[in-house]
């Protein structure tokens, strides 16, 4: 078994004999640093076995109970033992449905991180039903045959609705487990009965208000969500642990939930939206 220090986290040194692991949240502040500490260290950084580092500690003259005494005082920022390596799995695969600046800043963020993003694919493209999330990017409102078809597949999507006074991303639909967005047209036309006959002269209307700054901030919330959502499901099912269940920042990723950017603020407002009792995406309308 091979002994190492986590190399994710950093190592900074306060003195000449004391030494912090973690800089910004701190895991441990190591005191009292010998040489021969210092020597094991340097082996634990690289990565060495048990009867390698008793042989530093040896050839230090450190005392005989120097090599448990340390790794019980490294025990918290050490890294894990290293398993057998898990059955490569693909990717989790994000597909975009639209287009315009935020959805090619949105491909370029994910791409960074090694996220396969696919767009401009028909309905019949089979990536569309292997699809992990999918992003709806719309103006002023989603038309219901777009977001119909995620959630007839169960693919989660988040929408991404550009309107002449701001921008909103989501609420995150996980199908079954929360409003969809024809919830939200319900409620819409509760509050403004006229509200069916403006969305659907909104529909094709290009996007308002899609400025360079409106991208960025967009892109980047709604690649955080995405990364968050990704890891849920890869610790729920497929890629490894996690926890988590797909929170974004504010609270975005949760259930219902979306946030609002005003055109010239700079803060996101967050609110929750309720399943409709008259929609049935969660079971038979009453």
């Amino acid at each position: 078994m091979v002994l190492a220090l986590d190399p994710r986290i950093p190592r900074v040194w306060r003195t000449p004999h004391s030494i912090q692991f973690g800089v910004d949240e701190p895991a441990l502040v190591l005191d009292g640093v010998t040489a021969a500490d210092e020597r094991m260290l340097v082996a634990l950084a690289a990565g060495v076995t048990a009867d390698g580092l008793q042989l530093v500690a040896d050839r230090a003259r450190a005392p005989a109970t120097a090599v448990t005494a340390l790794l019980e005082r490294l025990a918290p920022v050490l890294a894990p033992e290293r398993q057998s390596p898990a059955p490569r799995r693909d990717p989790p695969l994000v597909v975009l449905d639209g287009s315009g600046p935020t959805a090619a800043a949105l491909e370029g963020i994910l791409g960074d991180v090694g996220v396969p993003v696919l767009s401009g694919l028909s309905w019949a493209d089979t990536a569309v039903d292997r699809a992990d999330a999918a992003v709806i990017v719309a103006s002023y409102a989603v038309a219901p045959q777009r977001h119909v078809r995620w959630l007839r597949r169960d693919v989660p999507h988040l929408p991404v609705v550009f309107g002449d006074a701001g921008v909103t991303v989501g609420p995150f639909v996980r199908p079954g487990r929360g409003p969809c967005l024809r919830c939200l047209d319900l409620h819409r036309t509760e509050a403004d009965p006229a509200w069916p006959a403006m969305a659907t002269q909104l529909h094709t209307r290009a996007a308002p208000g899609e400025t360079a700054i409106a991208v960025a901030a967009t892109a980047g919330r709604v690649a955080a969500v995405l990364l968050a959502e990704l890891r849920g499901q890869a610790g729920a099912s497929r890629v490894g642990p996690s926890g988590g269940g797909g929170m974004g920042a504010d609270g975005v990723g949760a259930v219902g939930v979306c946030a609002r950017l005003p055109i010239g603020e700079a803060d996101w407002v967050s609110r929750e939206w309720a399943p409709h009792p008259e929609c049935g995406c969660l079971g038979l309308p009453p």
